[in-house]
């Protein structure tokens, strides 16, 4: 290409040229006072033939020209420092050039283009397309893409087109802004056509010109490194000169514009020579130095500088080399020392690769000229999983030394490494380099594997990893990876990760399970994860070929070959097995209910099975199923059915729930309980001596829990472990008075007995309720009772009751009753024994029943004046 010969080489520059010239020369009025000082600052004279295109800050500052050098125009580290400027340092630095545009035009400040999308290919990177993007945006992105100086194409556009100091430009300057395929011999490629065309264009074309991996070796003409012979002007009469090409930037310059200035372009500074001068790549050093400085940054001076750094002589050792240059990759530089090596390259500057495992492999694979590129960052110690060891990142991968050996993890399973933080993550450190196989690639980790395939790269983590391993891995049942693990907030929390035929899902105890197939797609049509199942919480099985099924938190997925998949639960798949006659067809209402403990429930149209893990899975159906709607279902008070509907007779049914039952009888439904049912018959039910039901049924948390019903007449009262009795007449209102089952009494251990229809008395938990007519009822014991009648009763040794019976829980529990003279003790396991005289006194000072002594064991006995009386810690002996 020879674009800048399109206004430097050619018959028709002149006019350019001489717009340059005068570029001070504006007449009178035509540009305001301060642009007019400054162009009387440069000195230079007026001229009335042409209106310049550009400003006076374009020609203020003067390159010295007589630092050209035609083998060394820019240096590559310059030519190809993407980082240069910002977008917004590129427009400021374009509105500076030009504050004010001439009415009528759009100068390059203001200049808007649609770009395309271009697609990553071995010279530039994928650029994304965008409308109306600013010129600024389009140099900048152009310049990250292809990884050239922002300042390049600036330069490049001032000099072919004058475009960024043009205060009135043309369309035309921006059709073909760059000269990209604008030759000196034949017409413009109209393919190139436009801003975005050109700036890309040629940012492209002046990294094919370096033949970079991947591209035939065609741009070896001016190849660097070698001496060409480079003419003075397209006239071939102008004659040429050896130029020894020092670097591919000038190379690249050359390939551009395919001359040298000769003595008289380089003493007329922006002017014109004579007439075997040219002027584009004189213009390109001259614009650049005066806009942005030197073209040359000091190669050695900065690999010396890393030296010192790294120690100097203390850390490298001596050097074995001089500065020499690399021309792969990119181009750069090195110097081997005697305990490592320094590489300086055009993207990262200067860095060192040490002595060592690091090293070795580099250089094993070709060093800066190899496929690992040039060193990005200077090695680091890393603090792996049970191991530490050392890491480097390069252009074409990250190095890795530990103990568990050396390897590169290279792009796209570089980048996904990194996103869980590399050899300092949870993946650890690589234990082999990639191996790839027709589209995939993959790289095993101490606790992972990344995997790269047509749909991107992704890690698998931990015990995810291991399973997808023991699948097969990439090529396995779960294919490759799609996505990289995600952490999902559902139901407790857990993570997810999708595979070509499925998606592997894990809780917090990190076990993997695997949805795919039928299941997956049922799965995903009811939410996944956040839907109603929540996470799976087993593998899939499957009894045959044509039915399968998987458990999740709040349900499973049941696929057979025939119905497909629904949601279910295969212990109500066996209830319903057993009731399909009674329950009918199913409705698909499957549902998880988190009430009462949790538990699953599916609808059918004659009732539903309820499944509560740990009770069963047990039908409701008929009147019992609208009463237990009734009163909330699992939700409610009765909690989950404990067993199945049991009918007596065809209109007499029960069913058992967690917290009691309910009854259907005579065309309707109550609570009750069967235990309750049989005491109520057993005492003569509606009429016996409790009388109808009142529809008071409860249950009671006190002294252990149980249940209660009403009758107009008393109480029933059941306790699971003592049995059902009925509590009535003046004995319930004894009972109630002392707080019923939530009392010190508890619940009822028999029916009521009555020796006499004057004397009753009914056995509780903590003692007996004693009744005598007409209305006299106290708390007592039959074993107290008779001990005490033994004793002569009122008329004995003991005297009047003091109505001070009591239970007492000392030492294994019994009872004990006051009397006016003594006491009697009862404890079941021992008998009832009166205590008195001065026994008592010796045994109640020793602290009685909850004593040393506990519970008396024999009645006492006396002889000449003295007492004794034995008891399970001793015998008391006493005196008077």
């Amino acid at each position: 290409m020879a674009g800048a010969l399109k206004h430097g080489d050619r018959a028709s520059a002149r006019r350019f040229l001489a717009s340059v010239l005068t570029s001070a020369a504006i007449v009178a009025g035509s540009l305001t006072g301060s642009v007019g000082a400054a162009l009387a600052t440069a000195g230079v004279a007026a001229a009335s033939a042409d209106v310049s295109p550009l400003v006076a800050s374009s020609i203020v500052k003067a390159a010295d020209l007589s630092k050209f050098q035609a083998g060394n125009i820019i240096g590559d580290a310059v030519f190809f420092n993407r980082n240069t400027m910002s977008e917004q340092q590129i427009q400021a630095f374009l509105e500076a050039k030009v504050p004010a545009c001439r009415t009528g035009y759009i100068c390059l400040k203001d200049w808007y283009d649609t770009s395309r999308t271009t697609s990553q290919d071995m010279m530039c990177g994928g650029y994304s397309g965008g409308v109306r993007e600013r010129a600024s945006r389009i140099i900048y992105k152009v310049a990250q893409a292809c990884g050239i100086n922002p300042q390049v194409i600036l330069v490049m556009l001032q000099k072919e087109q004058g475009l960024v100091t043009h205060v009135w430009p043309s369309d035309w300057r921006y059709t073909i802004a760059m000269g990209q395929g604008c030759p000196d011999t034949a017409a413009c490629d109209t393919r190139y056509y436009g801003f975005f065309n050109q700036v890309y264009g040629a940012a492209w074309q002046l990294k094919r010109y370096a033949n970079p991996s991947g591209t035939s070796q065609y741009f070896t003409w001016y190849a660097p490194g070698k001496t060409w012979n480079v003419r003075w002007h397209p006239n071939a009469g102008c004659g040429s000169s050896p130029v020894f090409i020092q670097n591919q930037a000038t190379a690249n310059l050359y390939y551009y514009t395919p001359y040298q200035p000769n003595a008289a372009a380089l003493a007329a500074g922006y002017g014109e020579g004579d007439g075997c001068s040219s002027y584009g790549n004189r213009n390109f050093y001259q614009y650049f130095t005066d806009w942005f400085g030197p073209t040359q940054r000091d190669v050695a001076g900065e690999i010396e500088s890393e030296y010192r750094a790294q120690g100097g002589a203390s850390g490298l050792g001596a050097p074995l080399t001089e500065v020499l240059p690399l021309y792969k990759n990119g181009g750069g530089f090195g110097r081997a020392y005697t305990l490592g090596s320094i590489y300086w390259s055009y993207e990262y500057g200067a860095k060192t690769v040490k002595q060592g495992s690091l090293r070795d492999y580099y250089f094993a694979r070709g060093g800066a000229d190899g496929d690992m590129g040039w060193p990005v960052l200077n090695y680091q110690l890393i603090s792996g999983i049970a191991v530490s060891g050392t890491g480097q990142l390069f252009s074409g991968g990250s190095l890795y030394s530990s103990a568990l050996g050396t390897y590169i993890v290279r792009e796209p399973l570089r980048s996904a490494y990194f996103t869980l933080t590399g050899a300092a993550g949870p993946m650890g450190w690589p234990t082999a380099d990639q191996t790839c196989a027709a589209s995939l690639c993959s790289q095993p980790f101490q606790q992972g594997v990344v995997v790269a395939s047509a749909a991107g790269a992704f890690p698998v983590v931990g015990a995810t990893a291991a399973a997808f391993q023991t699948a097969g891995g990439p090529t396995g049942t779960w294919g490759a990876p799609l996505t990289g693990p995600t952490a999902l907030p559902y139901f407790g929390g857990g993570s997810g990760q999708a595979f070509a035929n499925g998606s592997a899902y894990w809780r917090s105890d990190g076990v993997p399970y695997f949805v795919t197939g039928a299941i997956r797609d049922r799965y995903f049509a009811l939410g996944g994860a956040a839907g109603v199942l929540g996470f799976p919480v087993s593998s899939m099985s499957c009894d045959t070929v044509s039915s399968c099924r998987q458990q999740f938190q709040f349900g499973w997925i049941l696929w057979t070959s025939a119905g497909g998949a629904r949601v279910g639960d295969p212990t109500i798949d066996a209830a319903y097995a057993a009731r399909a006659a009674v329950l009918g067809a199913r409705t698909g209402a499957f549902a998880y209910y988190g009430a009462n403990g949790g538990g699953f429930a599916e609808g059918f149209v004659n009732g539903v099975i309820y499944y509560k893990p740990g009770v069963g899975a047990f039908a409701v159906v008929g009147a019992l199923k609208d009463a237990y709607f009734a009163r909330g279902g699992a939700a409610g008070a009765l909690g989950w059915p404990a067993s199945d509907q049991v009918c007596s007779t065809a209109a007499a049914c029960r069913q058992k729930f967690e917290t009691g039952w309910l009854m259907w009888s005579e065309g309707a439904a109550r609570l009750g309980d069967p235990a309750i049912d049989d005491a109520y018959a057993r005492l003569g039910g509606a009429q016996g001596v409790l009388g109808p039901r009142t529809g008071a049924f409860v249950s009671y948390p006190y002294n252990g829990g149980g249940l209660a019903e009403g009758f107009a007449n008393g109480a029933v009262f059941y306790k699971p472990s003592l049995g059902a009795f009925g509590v009535f007449g003046s004995i319930r209102d004894a009972y109630f008075a002392r707080g019923g089952a939530g009392g010190t009494l508890g619940w009822p251990k028999s029916d009521q007995a009555c020796a006499t229809s004057s004397s009753c008395r009914q056995q509780f938990e903590g003692g007996w309720i004693i009744w005598t007519a007409p209305n006299s009822t106290r708390l007592g014991d039959p074993a107290i009772d008779d001990a005490y009648a033994a004793s002569g009763g009122t008329g004995g040794v003991l005297g009047d009751r003091l109505a001070t019976f009591a239970a007492y829980p000392y030492n294994g529990g019994g009872f004990a009753e006051g009397f006016a003279n003594g006491a009697i003790f009862y404890k079941p396991a021992r008998g009832a024994f009166a205590v008195t005289g001065s026994v008592r006194a010796s045994y109640f000072a020793a602290g009685g029943a909850a004593g040393p002594y506990g519970w008396p064991t024999s009645p006492m006995s006396c002889s000449a004046g003295t007492c004794s009386q034995t008891f399970e810690g001793g015998t008391v002996t006493a005196t008077g």
